[in-house]
């Protein structure tokens, strides 16, 4: 996608006011960065959310919840907009109608992949931005993309990784975030999948392993006394199906049969939706595939 009336961008240079703090801690900073809408605030914490383009909905589901979660309290959220776990991450936040920032490898006046034009423009519509070093009208070129991976690193105080193979852009990110000195967190997967051979792979190497956004939220400081901050219990910030189940359980504990039984939708969609409660605190299981109310 290019915007016919594209005359909204900004150069921010190296040395200026506004050049993204983080940046300027970072082994070839970029000397200059174009940007549609905001850049990151320098003064709340960022987590980069990267991982495979042909990701599970295991995957999806898991980058949603944590960068929907991560955004409600006040975390902002940057990737790369590429298909997969970057574009669950910025959806992730745009759900909760929160800023998030994607790093291009093309032009910032050009969306890779052009059917993530969506996602483009509602980054921009919450308060995100769009940011890359190359020049405007530059095409998506596969050499940029390893070197906007330290971008995205750079600009972030983590890095989480939601499967990855063990030959992965996601893995050039978490090498760039060593170099910089920030923390990794990744999502541990089955021994021979290989989605899980990356994440595996960085956990081997001493990588935090993520299990929920408390995980990382904890990291950052941000949990007090153990608990979650009660923006995480507002149910306003459920969808339709979320609400439907987490309404179900008002009636106490109940199997996964009965789950799916009442809220008539199939097991599967049934599933991913109460992994999207637990991690967001909402449910959690008792024994035997019965789940309840979270308390």
């Amino acid at each position: 996608m290019k915007n016919k009336k594209f005359t909204d961008y900004r150069i921010v240079k190296k040395g200026d006011s506004d050049y993204p703090e983080r940046l300027m801690r970072i082994k070839d900073a970029p000397e200059k960065l174009y940007v549609r809408g905001a850049l990151p605030d320098s003064n709340k914490k960022t987590v980069a959310i990267v991982g495979a383009r042909n990701c599970t909905e295991y995957g999806t589901t898991l980058a949603k919840t944590v960068a929907r979660i991560l955004s409600m309290n006040d975390v902002q959220v940057i990737s790369g907009l590429a298909m997969g776990i970057d574009t669950a991450g910025h959806i992730g936040a745009i759900e909760v109608e929160k800023p998030t920032f994607a790093v291009l490898g093309c032009g910032v006046d050009i969306c890779f992949p052009t059917h993530n034009s969506n996602v483009y423009e509602r980054i921009l519509d919450y308060g995100g931005g769009i940011l890359a070093e190359v020049e405007i009208g530059t095409p998506p070129l596969p050499y940029n993309f390893p070197l906007r991976n330290r971008i995205i690193s750079g600009l972030s105080d983590v890095v989480i990784v939601v499967e990855a193979r063990d030959k992965s852009g996601s893995l050039i990110t978490a090498d760039f975030a060593l170099e910089q000195g920030k923390t990794i967190f990744a999502c541990p997967g089955r021994v021979g999948d290989s989605l899980s051979r990356g994440t595996n792979y960085l956990i081997k190497q001493g990588a935090y392993i993520l299990t929920s956004a408390d995980d990382v939220l904890e990291h950052l400081g941000l949990i007090v006394d153990g608990l979650m901050p009660k923006a995480e219990k507002d149910v306003s910030t459920l969808d339709y199906f979320e609400r439907l189940i987490y309404d179900t359980l008002q009636e106490g504990t109940l199997h996964i049969d009965q789950i799916v039984e009442k809220v008539k939708i199939p097991i599967n969609k049934c599933l991913n939706t109460i992994m999207s409660l637990e991690l967001n605190g909402f449910v959690e299981t008792t024994i035997n595939n019965y789940y309840r109310r979270a308390i």
